[in-house]
């Protein structure tokens, strides 16, 4: 296996295993995770239920190597992959994009990223314009003047930093203006 530096790691564990059930309470205790029982798996090629699994999704702050998180979680590195894409991995906890497998319920998904995914899936249909109409309506309704550190708070508690970080400015001249006119 290659060793490889990533932020984010999608890994598979049994709870069979002692190993991984101890890498699960680690997981749970020290890092920033989403995780799910896949128990309801087909294999495609016989028919049959898989043998149940968790998928979990780790996000580190800072780079680190694979064989160091095998190392602290003491399971072999075939079990971490990295998470080029962590939206992508989160989704896949569910099966979001697989609609020929079991679709598992966001409600089973457990962890701290488990509001990250509620976040994606509440704005995925959204367009980046829908997105911005709707936070400009949101200044418009306001009957009070509103200060931008409330404002940004705002915008990241429901998933739209994204277009907050793109137009910083267009906002910030929305609000004073909505301000003055008050």
């Amino acid at each position: 296996m290659d060793k490889f530096r990533a932020r984010n790691f999608n890994l598979v564990l049994y709870d069979e295993d002692e190993t991984h059930r101890r890498a699960l309470e680690y997981i749970e205790k020290n890092c920033d995770y989403a995780k799910i029982l896949h128990d309801r798996d087909v294999n495609p090629d016989t028919g049959e239920i898989k043998k149940p699994h968790y998928h979990i999704v780790i996000r580190f702050q800072n780079a680190k190597w694979n064989t160091s998180l095998a190392s602290d979680l003491g399971i072999g590195e075939n079990y971490i992959e990295e998470s080029r894409n962590l939206k992508r991995s989160l989704l896949y906890l569910i099966h979001y994009y697989d609609e020929d497998k079991f679709q598992y319920s966001v409600e089973d998904v457990e962890g701290s990223l488990k509001k990250r995914l509620l976040e994606i899936i509440k704005n995925d249909d959204k367009t980046e314009s829908e997105k911005v109409i709707e936070l400009l309506n949101y200044i418009d309704d306001c009957d009070y003047e509103i200060d931008l550190s409330a404002f940004i708070r705002y915008v990241a508690s429901i998933g739209y930093w994204d277009i907050f970080r793109r137009s910083p400015y267009v906002f910030e001249k929305y609000i004073i203006k909505h301000n003055d006119n008050l």
